[in-house]
C-alpha cells in the first residue's frame, strides 16, 4: 500500500464533504475550496522537491514550499513556457479554473445554489485528476523541472 500525499488526503476530505453533506451549500463550498488547495499543495511539493537536496523537515525545504503564491501561480500558467507545453498547459487550465472557483467558494456571500452538487462533484473530480497529473510528473523529470522553475522564478521572461 503506497502512502498517500497530503494533496491526495485533501481530495479525500473534499469527497467526504460531498458525500456526507451534499445537501449543504457550506459543505459544497468547502469541498470546492479544498479541491483547489489539494492542487496547490501538490504544486508546492513539486517545487520544493526540485532540487531534492534539502531534507523535508528542514527550514530550506519549508521556505521553498511556502514560496508559491496564488497570483503569480495563475500568471505563470498563462505564459510561456508552461502554456506552450501540452501536459503543463492542461494542468494550468485546471489550476486556473479551480483557483477561480475557490475564490467564489471562499469569498462570495451566502448565495443559495452557488455550487450545485453536480458542479461541486465535477470540481472535486477535476482536483483529483490534476493532483494525479502533478504527482505523475515525478516519472518524467523534464516536465517536473520545467514546472518547478517556471512557478518558482516568475520574474524576467525571455
Amino acid at each position: 500500500m503506497s502512502s498517500a500525499t497530503m494533496a491526495t488526503r485533501m481530495i479525500e476530505a473534499a469527497e467526504l464533504l460531498l458525500r456526507d453533506g451534499s445537501a449543504s451549500s457550506a459543505f459544497r463550498r468547502r469541498a470546492v475550496s479544498t479541491a483547489y488547495y489539494a492542487v496547490f499543495h501538490a504544486l508546492a511539493r513539486q517545487c520544493a522537491d526540485f532540487p531534492r537536496s534539502a531534507p523535508r523537515r528542514s527550514e530550506e525545504y519549508e521556505r521553498v514550499y511556502r514560496a508559491l503564491e496564488h497570483g503569480p501561480l495563475k500568471q505563470a500558467f498563462l505564459q510561456s513556457p508552461l502554456k506552450d507545453n501540452r501536459l503543463l498547459s492542461k494542468i494550468g487550465q485546471s489550476v486556473v479554473r479551480l483557483q477561480a472557483e475557490r475564490f467564489k467558494a471562499d469569498y462570495m456571500p451566502p448565495i443559495t445554489g452557488l455550487f450545485s452538487s453536480a458542479q461541486a462533484e465535477e470540481l472535486v473530480g477535476l482536483g483529483r485528476e490534476t493532483v494525479k497529473e502533478i504527482e505523475a510528473l515525478r516519472a518524467g523529470p523534464d516536465n517536473a523541472r520545467l514546472l518547478a522553475t517556471a512557478l518558482m522564478f516568475t520574474g524576467k521572461r525571455r
